[in-house]
C-alpha cells in the first residue's frame, strides 16, 4: 500500500496530509477504549456527513446495527488499494456472517474521500439520515448503536472483507442526530469544581452512590451557570456512572455540612433528605452541556442555594478494591447575565417499591403523568403564558428499552419532547432539542418507560440499585416555576385485585392498601403477596400492564420544599389521548400530521358535504 488520497465524488477540499475534508464538524467520540478509531460528524437538513479514522492501513468499517450486533446492519466498509484508488461498498448483514454486497443496485453512500499515511487511514462520506429500503437502517432520534471493525490488510478482491477478528470490532452507542457546539466562553468565566476527595469505593457491593456536601463560596454576587462538563478520573471511566447536583428545600449549615462525605440514603445526616431538587446531572456516555445563549441557572443570588449535594453513582461489578476516584463535575458561571432564568422540572415515576415491573416481560411500559392541572398551577404561579423547553435527560436502568415523554394538548398528543426507541443504561446525557418546545396552560406530560425482564424471575422496583429500576426525566425550560417534581404512579389497590384480592382498603399501619378478603390474602399488601411463591402468567402481567394506564393514581405535585403546589396527592386515571400523534412518513413524502387534524378535516368536509345537500 502506499500514502494515496482517493476520491470518488469530489464534494469538499480534501487535505491528503491531515486527511481535512474542510467539513466543520459539531460531534466526535472515539468509538473504542484503546482511541484507535475516531469518529467525526455533522448534521444537515436531510444527511449526516462522517469522517473515520482508524490506526490501521487495511480495512475499514463502520456500520448502523439495531443492537449493537452485526445481524441486520447496515455496513459501510472499504480500504484505499496499492494502486492508489479507493474501494469502497454498502453492505448488510443477515446473520454474524460475511455482509452481502448491496452497492450495484442501492449504493447509499456518496461524496467518499480516502487517505492513508503511515499510521492510519482517513475515510469521509455522507449519507442519507432516512434510509427507505429494507436492507438499509434509518439513523434515529435518540440512541444509535454504531459498530466498527478494521484488519491490518487490505482484501484480496474489491467486494469481499477479511474477517476483523475478536479484538479489532466493537460497538458503541451515540446520538448522531443532536448537534453538540461549544459556544465560546465570556471574558468574564468562573469555574466551579465539585468534585469527590480520594474517595474509595467499597468492594463489598456493585453499587454505591456517594453524597458529598459542598458550601456554594461567595461568588461576588448573583451568576448564570451557563456550562457543565464531567471530570472523570482517567482509569475510572467505567465505574463512574453518574453524578447528580441536588438543592436543598430546607438547607443544612453550609460550613457545617462543607466537604460532609456519606452514603447517600443510608447514614447521611437528617438534613441532607431535604436535598432531593435536581439542579443539573451527568451521565456515562456524556460530555459537557451548554445553555442557550438567552438562557442560564441562577447561582450565588440572595435566594439561591448557599449548599449543594452531589450524588455520585459507582459501579463496581468486579467488586474491586483498588478504585480510588476524585470525578464530579466543572461548572462554568458568568457574570453576564442572560435573559432567562432556567428550571429544570423532574417528571416520572417514584424511585420506591410503588414501581413494579413484573418479570418475564419482553415489554413491559411504565406509565407516569404530569396532570395538566400541576403544570397550569406552576405556569400560573409566576405569571408565566408558556414554558420553554430546550433540553430533556431521561434515565432508566439496566431493563430499560425505551423512553419517551409525551406532549399532550387536550384531547391530542403533540410531537413528543423526547423519544429514545434505543435506550441505553451506559450512555445516557442532556440532549438539547433540534427545535425548542413551548408547554402551555392545560398541557400535561405522559412520561413512557418500557423494560425488558424476560431474564429475570422476581418483581423488578424502583429503586437506587443498578438492578432496580427508574422511570425519571428532568426538563429543562425557561421561565424558571417554584415547581420542582410533576409524578404519578398507581395506586396499589389495582395490584391487589390482580393477585386475587376481592376487596382492599388502606392500611394506616401499614401505609399501604391491603386486601380484606378472602381470607388466604387478608390483611397483606400487594409487596407481600409478591414476595411469595407466585405464578406469573401472560394474564398477569397484563393486568399490571393495565394498571398502568386504567388505575387512579397517585400524585407528587410540588416545590422545592416538597410543599404542594396543587391537589391533595390523588388523581384519576391518565387522560385518554383520542388523537395520537403520527410522524411523517418520510419515505412516502407525507407531512407529519396529528390524527385530530386529520379528524378536523374529515369534519370540514363533512359539513361542507352538509351544506351542499341542504
Amino acid at each position: 500500500m502506499k500514502t494515496a488520497v482517493a476520491v470518488l465524488v469530489l464534494a469538499a477540499v480534501f487535505d491528503a496530509a491531515v486527511g481535512n475534508t474542510g467539513v466543520t464538524f459539531t460531534n466526535n467520540a472515539y468509538l473504542d477504549e484503546n482511541m484507535n478509531v475516531f469518529l467525526q460528524w455533522r448534521r444537515d437538513e436531510s444527511t449526516v456527513t462522517m469522517q473515520l479514522e482508524v490506526q490501521t492501513r487495511g480495512m475499514v468499517a463502520i456500520g448502523f446495527s439495531p443492537n449493537g450486533n452485526m445481524p441486520a446492519s447496515d455496513i459501510f466498509a472499504g480500504y484505499v488499494g496499492d494502486d492508489g484508488q479507493p474501494y469502497f461498498h454498502d453492505y448488510y448483514a443477515e446473520a454474524q456472517e460475511h455482509p452481502v454486497y448491496d452497492g450495484d443496485s442501492n449504493q447509499n453512500y456518496f461524496d467518499v474521500l480516502a487517505t492513508e499515511n503511515d499510521t492510519h487511514t482517513i475515510v469521509c462520506f455522507t449519507r442519507n439520515i432516512v434510509m427507505c429500503n429494507s436492507d438499509d437502517r434509518t439513523i434515529i432520534n435518540g440512541t444509535n448503536r454504531v459498530i466498527w471493525a478494521y484488519h491490518a490488510d487490505d482484501p484480496t478482491s474489491p467486494r469481499s472483507l477479511l474477517y476483523h477478528g475478536a479484538t479489532n470490532r466493537g460497538s458503541r452507542s451515540l446520538h448522531i442526530l443532536y448537534p453538540r457546539t461549544e459556544p465560546a466562553l465570556p471574558a468574564d468565566v468562573q469555574t466551579l469544581e465539585l468534585l469527590n476527595q480520594n474517595y474509595t469505593v467499597p468492594n463489598t457491593s456493585d453499587t454505591t452512590y456517594l453524597c458529598r456536601g459542598y458550601k456554594v463560596p461567595d461568588l461576588g454576587g448573583k451568576r448564570h451557570l451557563i456550562r457543565w462538563e464531567p471530570v472523570i478520573q482517567p482509569g475510572n471511566e467505567g465505574a463512574v456512572h453518574h453524578v447528580v447536583v441536588y438543592s436543598c428545600g430546607v438547607e443544612p449549615d453550609p460550613d457545617t455540612h462543607d466537604g460532609g462525605e456519606y452514603t447517600c440514603y443510608s447514614n447521611m445526616p437528617g438534613e441532607w433528605y431535604h436535598c432531593s431538587i435536581t439542579l443539573l446531572a451527568w451521565a456515562i456516555g456524556g460530555s459537557s452541556f451548554d445553555m442557550p445563549e438567552n438562557a442560564g441557572i441562577s447561582v450565588g443570588d440572595t435566594n439561591d442555594p448557599r449548599f449543594l449535594m452531589v450524588e455520585t453513582h459507582y459501579d463496581n461489578p468486579e467488586l474491586r478494591s483498588d478504585i480510588v476516584d476524585s470525578s464530579g463535575l466543572r461548572l462554568y458561571l458568568t457574570a453576564t447575565l442572560r435573559e432567562n432564568e432556567v428550571g429544570n422540572l423532574q417528571v416520572g415515576a417514584d424511585v420506591s417499591q410503588y414501581h413494579k415491573i413484573p418479570p418475564g416481560s419482553a415489554s413491559h411500559t411504565t406509565v407516569a403523568h404530569c396532570y395538566s392541572e400541576c403544570l397550569q398551577q406552576g405556569m400560573e404561579d409566576i405569571s408565566a403564558p408558556a414554558l420553554n423547553v430546550f433540553a430533556v435527560f431521561g434515565h432508566a436502568h439496566l431493563a430499560g428499552r425505551k423512553v419517551n415523554i409525551r406532549h399532550v394538548r387536550g384531547a391530542s398528543e403533540l410531537q413528543e419532547l423526547f423519544r429514545d426507541d434505543n435506550y441505553d443504561f451506559n450512555y445516557q446525557e442532556t440532549i438539547s432539542l433540534d427545535e425548542q418546545r413551548q408547554l402551555l396552560p392545560g398541557d400535561s406530560i405522559l412520561m413512557e418507560c418500557t423494560y425488558d425482564t424476560t431474564d429475570r424471575n422476581g418483581v423488578t422496583y424502583g429503586g437506587l440499585k443498578t438492578e432496580d429500576e427508574m422511570c425519571i426525566a428532568w426538563i429543562l425550560y425557561y421561565p424558571k416555576m417554584e415547581l420542582a417534581k410533576c409524578e404519578s404512579w398507581p395506586m396499589s389497590y389495582w395490584y391487589l385485585y390482580s393477585l386475587s384480592a376481592t376487596a382492599t382498603e388502606f392500611s394506616v399501619a401499614e401505609n399501604d392498601f391491603v386486601a380484606t378478603a378472602p381470607a388466604n390474602v387478608a390483611g397483606l399488601t400487594a409487596d407481600q403477596i409478591l414476595a411469595s411463591d407466585i405464578t406469573w402468567t401472560d394474564e398477569l402481567r397484563a393486568d399490571f400492564q393495565r394498571a398502568e394506564t386504567q388505575a387512579q393514581r397517585f400524585e407528587r405535585c410540588v416545590n422545592k420544599n416538597n410543599d404542594l403546589v396543587h391537589g391533595n396527592g390523588t388523581r384519576p386515571v391518565p387522560p385518554v389521548i383520542e388523537f395520537p400523534w403520527v410522524a411523517a412518513d418520510e419515505c412516502a413524502g407525507a407531512d407529519a400530521v396529528t390524527a385530530s387534524m386529520v379528524a378536523n378535516m374529515l369534519l370540514v368536509a363533512l359539513g361542507f358535504v352538509l351544506i351542499t345537500v341542504m
